[in-house]
């Protein structure tokens, strides 16, 4: 199959960028390039932006490359900031408390922002309804594609029939059970837990009956883990689905409501915003480009969300492959434009397999260790490493990816070697 060729390389643009999926990561890449003007069209096959709460952590890696395109702002604007990070075990308690000011010489966002990802994608959206150079196209749904020298022709099935698009590139930002990863044949090596998650919310305050709890708290227990967060609308509650309970009846609203009382100690019922139930999977894509197509957030790697990295490394892979674009789209020569995918594939590879899943097993197995000697062992560690204010530091760097971001760059043009 013929992906490039050097003739041919001076008509790299003549088509719009075609962007599979309209949640965040998807409509972030499209922000840069249409900033730019570079021409988009944005495939969604639901009937509207992704509405998901499930993502709702900004780190201060993301809120830096978001910087320059006025979102970061705009976040801030309408989240919570976290201000320490609390590690707590259902019996005993607190045993870390991880302090973000340590991390203030480093970064203008010395905390977590806690903002639903239905907010961050609503808020993108209406920037990109008013650039003339962004096609946003609801109910379609990409079912097959072919690459040539020129670009590449996208099937797509909508509400009147079957339609041909041609792209001079087509990212797939289209999610874990991503068509266009499927469509070219990449292994998506990892495993997939056991046991589900279960994400509720509620209106009513948590403090009022844990007074000291912080905006991000995981908490450690052999049987039943849990992840309770703030964010402006609600109070969340994350918690494993064990593998003989259904669906349908782990969203019941009666072993809702006792798990909310478990986990806050008392007999109250709660008014219920928000509930969902999903798979936990840590994988990544063999390789994340072939020719002129790209893969990136979901679609390439997915991880726990126990540590909050998802959303964040998927804006980041916006984020690195939108800055490459905008130096392909000055490009005339064929190797050039190689080595700029070729290094977003390795480096992207690289972030999520050395920084956002060490992380995110770290604090899985952390809360879901059973052996009360090892638990125990873990959780002491942590606390250690919380006390020490060099070790916290270097904890909260690699934690909101600021550390990953200075190793291994974002956007960086490759080395090119002197002949």
């Amino acid at each position: 199959m013929e992906k490039f060729t050097q003739k041919r390389v001076i008509r790299l643009f003549n088509h719009p960028v075609v962007i599979v999926g309209a949640g965040p990561v998807g409509l972030t890449v499209a922000e840069i390039l249409t900033s730019q003007g570079i021409p988009v069209t944005v495939l969604e096959k639901g009937s509207t932006p992704s509405k998901e709460w499930r993502a709702s952590t900004f780190h201060a890696a993301t809120l830096e490359l978001l910087e320059p395109t006025g979102l970061s702002e705009a976040l801030v604007s309408r989240g919570l900031k976290a201000e320490t990070v609390q590690y707590r075990d259902r019996v005993r308690g607190l045993f870390a408390e991880f302090d973000c000011s340590l991390i203030r010489d480093e970064t203008r966002y010395p905390f977590r922002l806690q903002c639903p990802q239905s907010t961050y994608v609503q808020v993108v959206y209406e920037r990109l309804q008013q650039r003339p150079s962004a096609d946003i196209r609801f109910n379609a749904e990409v079912v097959d594609f072919t690459q040539d020298g020129d670009g590449v022709t996208v099937q797509v099935d909508t509400p009147s029939g079957r339609e041909e698009i041609r792209a001079s590139f087509l990212l797939g930002a289209d999610g874990a059970r991503s068509s266009v990863r499927k469509r070219l044949g990449f292994a998506f090596s990892g495993y997939t837990l056991e046991q589900r998650f279960l994400l509720i919310g509620t209106p009513v305050s948590f403090n009022q009956y844990l007074p000291e709890i912080a905006y991000v708290n995981y908490i450690s227990d052999p049987d039943q883990f849990l992840f309770i967060l703030r964010v402006p609308e609600a109070w969340r509650l994350l918690y494993p689905v064990p593998p003989e309970v259904s669906d349908e009846a782990a969203l019941a609203e009666e072993p809702i409501q006792a798990s909310m009382q478990q986990a806050l100690g008392t007999e109250d019922r709660f008014p219920i915003v928000e509930r969902m139930i999903y798979r936990v999977h840590q994988r990544v894509s063999e390789r994340f480009y072939d020719g002129r197509v790209i893969l990136l957030g979901d679609a390439a790697h997915v991880n726990s969300p126990l540590g909050g990295l998802g959303l964040n490394s998927g804006i980041h892979d916006a984020v690195d492959l939108g800055r490459r674009f905008l130096r392909i789209a000055e490009y005339r020569d064929f190797d050039r434009i190689v080595e700029e995918l070729e290094t977003y594939s390795e480096v992207r590879r690289q972030v999520a397999l050395a920084y956002v899943r060490q992380i995110s097993e770290r604090n899985t197995n952390v809360l879901t260790e059973k052996d009360p000697v090892r638990r125990l062992q873990l959780q002491q560690e942590m606390a250690a490493e919380a006390a020490d204010p060099v070790r916290a530091r270097q904890w909260l760097l690699r934690s909101t990816l600021l550390q990953a971001v200075r190793e291994q760059g974002i956007g960086t043009a490759p080395k090119r070697q002197v002949s």
